[in-house]
């Protein structure tokens, strides 16, 4: 999923690798395209144990899009992220 802010910087969140060929299966869409969301909105609800049993990875990749390295802060550049913890701010 992506989401975009009102200044239009957006972030891609994938969940898992080589999710996709899962057809959606373990993965419930909480929010439609276009809905509005705020800081700490559940955007999907997956559970990455079922990913695993399904032979796929959960790691998550998260990108910041059209982002140099200037226009963020506070990068956490490895290891885990706790849940509701900062993984980057836009400056």
């Amino acid at each position: 999923f992506v989401v975009v802010d009102d200044e239009g910087h957006g972030v891609l969140t994938h969940l898992g690798i080589d999710t996709v060929q899962l057809a959606g299966e373990g993965f419930e869409l909480l929010v439609n395209k276009g809905d509005t969301v705020r800081t700490g909105d559940p955007v999907v609800r997956w559970n990455p144990a079922e990913v695993e049993r399904a032979g796929k990875s959960p790691v998550c990749p998260v990108v910041a899009l059209e982002a140099t390295a200037d226009a963020l802060s506070e990068v956490v550049e490895e290891g885990d992220v706790a849940p509701e913890g900062v993984l980057f701010r836009w400056r």
